[in-house]
């Protein structure tokens, strides 16, 4: 929030000079550093004065009262404070109990959970903060202000009524100030709290991440004896081994807990799903309107997602939004959701299987079920073993059924996924392998991690396989859709982008596929600490600190910009964008294209120097030199600016208007700020200055239609009927198929001529087929004048020569010329 404040002053303080703001800001006193100083009101505004601060005082005092989110964390707070004095208990229990890997990672979930829900309190409360600070700011401004003014009246001896109201006024506002002080200092008790909880949170997650790193949950570390030698008899839970199993009972008391705590995430988790539902729904209708022919089979699986698998697609994409929204939920409402994604996925993405393989998602949800149940089932050592043991020697059952003759379902054509897939069969088998031996010998944690390995990336796959399918049908969708509202379909291109979106798509899907893999064998983690203590590492150039982090920041932020920029020019530049519920006219989404665009850059850039740690208030200085620099050499710039701006708003012209200016005849391209491209008929590309577009007459030959007027002029001999030739001419037009009938063409007589019976023939064409239809009704009128036995005469002149004084003979002669 601070930094889009400090992001809006500097736009304001930037293009002040552009707007005329200089008024505006200069009739407030500011100090060196920016802050506005307090001056008395004049006296003969007193009264008026008084009654808007009156309405100020109490709409100030109705902001400055304990929100009632804040009240229900304090009374909630000291049960919290219990809750987690007894689950540090329990911790303590549980490390006893020689829990293994997967049960220190699933209580480090559950106490980054406990994180989470004191880090939204405390975000609360800072945001509470903030806002008094805000209001607190205001209000000592008005306190200082009505001090001036008090001293002011006095001096000035103002009736004793006005003086009474205006102390009565500064009285409120100090009473308000102070109101604000005792409430931050309350917050800050609250907040203190709730830190020192944070900090008992954060030291049990570093000890369960110290114990999960340590020697006995290494790899090759000899955690239990071998299999043959271990017993098998059940002995009696002690408390720390009941600790260690999930209570399915106090899962279900957390899941009710989330829930009443996370109202307002979830509300905006249902917006979020009823506006992906309206998308879908959407793109489903542009697949029905508007005929999708590619013949590439995944870009027909694509729209076979959106258009056949509607309300699995939806519901699946909930489910995984549900996943990824909340996180750190309780455990057993995370596993009843991937449970339920995995459901879901079943006809989602089984019927893009190839046949022999379409059942081996069953097995992978059985898997699911087997891993997931180890959590809230309590094992003896030996007995946690023999169960690994079978899951293992399942998996490789499955294998076999599905790959048996290896060699043979090698070779078969299943696309490039599906081979890799196969192909990827023999490294499953070493790692269940390595799983039996080692849980035979008693190297349990590679056990556990190759297991994981083995039946977990299996179930990462379907689900990210099935996101892949409908995020992809989403963006052949938008695509489909964009292309097939405009005019002219360029069908190679929409082609070349669809082929290319699926590409990005999936290296998007690998990355994410790859980033959750390592997050499940613990390496993410480690990763982050590595690439984070190289990121951090400050460096110095002059004056200028800035990290390795800083400048990644700075050019992801840039990056995002640009490619935000250009998802919205693609989705609104081609100008014919027009929903069910709201129709916009013609020009008006260029328009919100253009102002959007040039927003998110202006604040992308904002940011992203910010993310340099730069301070904004040292370009006030180089605000002022721009507008200096303006106001002499940039004069022409600013021109076009403005230009374009009213192009831009006034819509004089739109992209693919036909226009004709300074003899220069073309299509509108583009309408940028500062000039406009125009594509001619002979296919150059001319930049024209936007200063030339309003300076200039301009002719719009298609701004409000595409229609324009054809006229024909024709002669025939002297002796030829006109009633004929009248009728001959709109026979001509009726024969071409580009003749508009409505308006209705013209043959009229237009005078007698010198050599000829003159006559005109006006019709209405489109514009873009003006000159083809010129050529076909011209060709027309000569084969029914050939048809008919009319002649089109040439020019004639009599020339008469005078008897010359040496000459008897006089000549007369009558040529045609």
């Amino acid at each position: 929030m601070k930094l889009f404040l400090k992001s809006v002053t500097f736009f304001i303080l930037v293009l002040h000079p552009f707007f005329g703001l200089g008024q505006i800001v200069s009739e407030v006193a500011v100090d060196s550093t920016g802050k506005a100083i307090p001056k008395p009101i004049k006296v003969t505004e007193i009264i008026q004065k008084v009654e808007s601060a009156s309405a100020n005082i109490k709409a100030t005092s109705r902001k400055t009262t304990m929100a009632r989110s804040i009240k229900k964390i304090d009374s909630l707070f000291p049960e919290y404070a219990a809750f987690i004095k007894a689950q540090k208990k329990r911790k303590e229990h549980f490390v006893s109990a020689n829990p293994n890997r997967q049960k220190i990672n699933n209580l480090i979930k559950k106490w980054s959970g406990y994180h989470d829900h004191l880090s939204g309190w405390e975000s609360v409360i800072n945001d509470r903060e903030d806002r008094n600070v805000i209001v607190q700011e205001l209000t000592t401004f008005n306190e200082e202000t009505w001090r001036l003014t008090y001293e002011n009246a006095v001096k000035e001896k103002v009736p004793l009524e006005v003086l009474k109201s205006v102390k009565q006024i500064w009285d409120e506002y100090k009473k308000i100030n102070r109101a604000i002080t005792r409430e931050n200092n309350e917050y800050l008790v609250l907040e203190s709290k709730i830190n020192d909880q944070k900090l008992i949170v954060n030291e049990v997650i570093d000890d369960l991440n110290t114990l999960k790193n340590s020697e006995v949950y290494n790899l090759f570390y000899l955690r239990h004896e071998p299999l043959w030698k271990s017993s098998f008899k059940s002995p009696e839970k002690n408390q720390g081994e009941k600790d260690e199993v999930e209570s399915i009972s106090e899962n279900v008391l957390g899941i009710s807990k989330f829930i009443k705590s996370n109202e307002n995430s979830i509300y905006i988790y249902i917006i979020s799903v009823a506006l992906l539902v309206g998308l879908i729904l959407f793109l489903k209708k542009i697949f029905d309107k508007y005929p999708f022919n590619e013949e590439d089979g995944d870009l027909q699986n694509a729209k076979d997602v959106i258009f056949n698998r509607t309300i699995v697609s939806m519901v699946f994409a909930s489910l995984v939004i549900a996943k990824l929204y909340f996180v750190n939920t309780p455990m057993l409402l995370g596993n009843i959701l991937i449970f339920l994604i995995l459901i879901v996925s079943i006809p989602l993405v089984q019927p893009y299987m190839y046949k022999r393989f379409k059942n081996i998602i069953y097995f992978v949800i059985i898997f699911y079920v087997l891993d997931t149940a180890k959590t809230y089932m309590w094992f003896s050592s030996a007995q946690y073993r023999i169960y690994l043991l079978f899951e293992a020697l399942l998996v490789v059952g499955v294998l076999i059924a599905f790959t048996r003759p290896y060699m043979k379902t090698r070779k078969m054509k299943i696309g490039n996924f599906g081979l890799l897939l196969i192909r990827l069969t023999p490294l499953v088998y070493f790692l269940l392998f390595v799983s039996v031996v080692s849980n035979i010998l008693g190297y349990t944690n590679l056990t556990d991690l190759t297991l994981k390995v083995s039946t977990q990336s299996g179930v990462f796959t379907l689900i990210f396989y099935g996101i892949l399918m409908i995020f992809g049908g989403l963006v052949i969708g938008i695509i489909h859709w964009n292309f097939s509202t405009r005019q002219e379909i360029d069908f190679e291109k929409k082609f070349a982008l669809e082929m290319k979106a699926l590409q990005v798509i999936r290296v998007i899907a690998f990355i994410m596929w790859f980033l959750f893999f390592l997050k499940m064998i613990d390496l993410l983690d480690p990763l982050q600490g590595f690439f984070t203590d190289i990121f951090s590492d400050p460096y110095q150039i002059g004056n200028i600190t800035f990290t390795l982090g800083d400048i990644v920041q700075f050019i992801f932020i840039l990056t995002v910009s640009f490619l935000t920029t250009s998802i919205v020019s693609f989705l609104f530049d081609s100008g014919n964008v027009s929903l069910k519920l709201v129709k916009l006219p013609k020009g008006v989404p260029a328009a919100i294209s253009l102002v959007v665009r040039y927003l998110i850059i202006a604040f992308g850039i904002v940011f992203a120097l910010s993310s340099l740690g730069i301070d904004l208030s040292k370009f006030n200085l180089m605000a002022g030199a721009l507008g200096l620099g303006i106001g002499f050499g940039l004069q022409t710039v600013i021109s076009n600016f403005v230009s374009g701006l009213i192009l831009v708003f006034e819509r004089p012209i739109h992209v693919g208007d036909t226009v004709e200016v300074n003899n220069l005849l073309g299509t509108v391209d583009r309408i940028g700020v500062r000039s406009s491209s125009v594509i001619t008929f002979d296919g150059a590309e001319v930049v024209v200055p936007n200063n030339n577009l309003i300076a200039n007459d301009l002719i719009n030959w298609t701004l409000s239609d595409s229609i324009k007027r054809v006229e024909i002029l024709i002669g025939t001999k002297y002796g030829s009927d006109p009633n004929k030739i009248l009728e001959i001419l709109k026979e001509a037009v009726k024969s071409s198929e580009d003749a508009l009938k409505d308006p209705e063409p013209q043959a009229l007589f237009s005078d007698f001529g010198d050599s000829s019976l003159n006559f005109r023939l006006r019709f209405w064409v489109h514009y873009e087929v003006g000159l083809k239809a010129k050529s076909d009704v011209s060709i027309a009128i000569y084969n029914l004048f050939e048809k008919h036995g009319i002649e089109i005469p040439f020019p004639q002149q009599d020339v008469y020569l005078k008897e010359f004084p040496d000459t008897k003979t006089t000549i007369s002669p009558k040529k045609d010329i």
